[in-house]
């Protein structure tokens, strides 16, 4: 199959890299030009990339002439704001509603969804008077127009590589400490990517799915475990021990997802 990745980062590359390895032929975006070669190098037909919000590069149509599109652009967290996340969105949706490529997955996030202290779901309503992230839940509306058959993941918390929870607060006083936690591997992330691009439903027009690990430890006991683990100083805890938060149910319970701990 011919895959496009928006955006070859942290998550998208190893993506595309394993993407490769499976037999499938794989263009991959970066906004770095000093990253083409190491995404050609790597098995990866390189693609310059902007969404300024609008489209800017070069031979980026290159990404619309594939099978399926896998959307990788989380928000900016500090320089854009939350309009102009949607409207890269936006400008991504026009391209592909002018294209032929069948099938989509964006990546999303769990805060989508609010800070209600208890269990939440698929079918939880996003409420942005408790917590949940504007640019988020924009993008998810503008992907959601398009008319290729769509797979939107939600993601928990990422870990791998150098994200380490925790790392950041070693030494450092913070909250929270008995507040659960909602996490998800690169290597699960990628598992469960490419099992959905081999099982992909014929009859599949809208599918929103979390994917997150369904153990859901509490902040103090997985930063104490990664600071014992890699050798950082345990964070300072302050009260209150519980912080506004919200447990989100996995929709791949029965996938072998690995908990945060295990790592």
């Amino acid at each position: 199959m011919k895959i496009g990745i928006v955006g070859c980062g942290w998550l998208g590359l190893p993506l595309a890299e394993s993407l490769v390895k499976a037999g499938h032929e794989v263009v991959g975006s970066t906004t770095r030009e000093e990253k083409l070669e190491t995404l050609s190098s790597k098995g990866i037909e390189p693609i310059l990339f902007h969404l300024n919000p609008m489209p800017e590069g070069l031979n980026f149509n290159r990404l619309f002439q594939v099978d399926l599109l896998i959307i990788n652009i989380p928000p900016g967290r500090q320089k854009n704001t939350p309009e102009f996340y949607e409207e890269q969105i936006k400008y991504l949706k026009y391209q592909l509603l002018a294209s032929n490529v069948k099938k989509v997955i964006f990546i999303s996030s769990t805060s989508y969804y609010p800070n209600s202290n208890k269990k939440v779901t698929v079918n939880t309503p996003f409420d942005f008077s408790n917590g949940s992230t504007k640019a988020v839940v924009k993008g998810e509306q503008q992907i959601s127009q398009i008319d290729q058959s769509l797979m939107i993941l939600r993601c928990g918390g990422l870990i791998g590589k150098d994200r380490i929870p925790g790392k950041w607060f070693a030494g450092k006083p913070t909250k929270g400490a008995d507040t659960p936690v909602n996490y998800i591997h690169l290597e699960d992330i990628i598992k469960v990517v490419k099992s959905s691009i081999e099982t992909w439903p014929e009859d599949l027009e809208r599918q929103t799915l979390n994917l997150v690990s369904d153990h859901h430890p509490t902040r103090k006991e997985i930063y104490g475990k990664m600071a014992k683990r890699y050798s950082f100083d345990l964070p300072i805890w302050e009260d209150p021990s519980n912080i506004s938060s919200k447990v989100v149910e996995s929709s791949f319970k029965d996938f072998g997802l690995k908990s945060p701990l295990d790592y």
